[in-house]
């Protein structure tokens, strides 16, 4: 009657369902959290404060400073 795709899409869906569900309680910005029995209290203003540093290409990997002038300009310009 199930057929085993059925049955991995309803497991799928069951599991997408839930992360997608524990992911808004993590950014949500409510410092209690209460659903059914379980009750999560925690810290919001330590998690505001996590900034990540922007990180910094090596020199190999940036992109040129000054540039030439582009070859539309030069052919452009010989018209």
């Amino acid at each position: 009657m199930l057929t085993e795709v059925f049955l991995s899409f309803v497991i799928s869906s069951g599991i997408a369902c839930i992360l997608t569900l524990a992911q808004y309680l993590y950014k949500s910005k409510c410092d209690k959290v209460r659903c059914g029995c379980i009750s999560i209290h925690r810290n919001v203003d330590l998690e505001v404060g996590d900034t990540l540093d922007p990180i910094e290409l090596p020199p190999t990997l940036r992109q040129p400073e000054k540039r030439g002038p582009s070859l539309d300009a030069l052919v452009s310009s010989k018209r």
